[in-house]
């Protein structure tokens, strides 16, 4: 004949589960110092100028920068024929007053 065990019966016990709660500490926030109105300009200029010349060139000037120096205007970036590099360089003619400008876009 078979036998059957009886396990002793257990009542089920509903326990909250355990929280654990880590103490963080505040990070003191970094005080970071405000940028000078004369850099924001600048940033600014040099956005809008990115700005024109992607618009000009229909967006094909890739990895284009813009540098400024006190005379002048440096650009630097990548495409795939000359005449995307003059409309580059007719596009901020205009901008840029009194300021010299290297058209430092390669072609590829």
């Amino acid at each position: 004949m078979n036998t059957v065990e009886f396990l002793p019966f257990r009542p089920f016990c509903i326990k909250e589960p355990v929280m654990q709660t880590a103490i963080r500490r505040k990070k003191k926030p970094k005080l970071q110092p405000k940028p000078n109105k004369e850099d924001v300009l600048l940033n600014e200029y040099v956005s809008t100028i990115m700005k024109v010349v992607a618009i000009n060139t229909f967006s094909q000037v890739q990895s284009l920068k813009v540098h400024l120096e006190p005379n002048r205007v440096i650009l630097t970036g990548f495409c795939e024929c000359y005449y995307i590099k003059q409309l580059a360089q007719q596009a901020i003619m205009d901008m840029v007053i009194d300021m010299e400008i290297v058209n430092g876009i390669v072609v590829i």
